[in-house]
């Protein structure tokens, strides 16, 4: 049972961190070329974040199975991992996604310069929350 969270974990971590890797380029590139292409960038993008909300759920929801399995118990450098892991989910929900809501609706109104301004905000937030999925995952491996 172990070994099987210990999969679903690392699958879905990676999923976490690898999803959001070209999405700055991405906004960057279809705000640029504008209209239909912005358009088209959103409905993309959402779905991509679909994906990232399920695969940290599924990341935060295996690393408690994990705990769980070793009873509870955690070393320091594991439990500093965790937090940087709740770190992240923080600044996912709490920054990035605030950032998103408003890309998406300058784009919807047309409004392609505070689209970007928006744009930018959510890239520094994902380039934060990558920092903190990186501390977490040398901590996982350390502890």
């Amino acid at each position: 049972m172990r070994t099987l969270l210990l999969v679903i974990h690392i699958g879905a971590a990676a999923a976490w961190f690898g999803h959001k890797l070209t999405i700055p380029r991405e906004i960057r590139s279809s705000l640029a070329t504008g209209g239909a292409v912005a358009e088209a960038m959103v409905q993309r993008l959402s779905v991509t974040a679909r994906l990232g909300i399920a695969a940290a759920v599924v990341t935060v929801l295996s690393g408690i199975g994990l705990l769980w399995s070793a009873g509870w118990t955690a070393s320091a450098v594991l439990g500093v991992g965790i937090m940087a892991a709740v770190g992240a989910v923080a600044v996912g929900a709490g920054a990035a996604r605030p950032a998103w809501v408003g890309l998406v609706s300058a784009v919807e109104d047309g409004d392609l310069a505070l689209a970007g301004a928006f744009g930018r905000r959510f890239a520094r937030f994902l380039h934060l929350e990558n920092l903190l999925w990186l501390a977490a995952l040398a901590a996982m491996v350390a502890g």
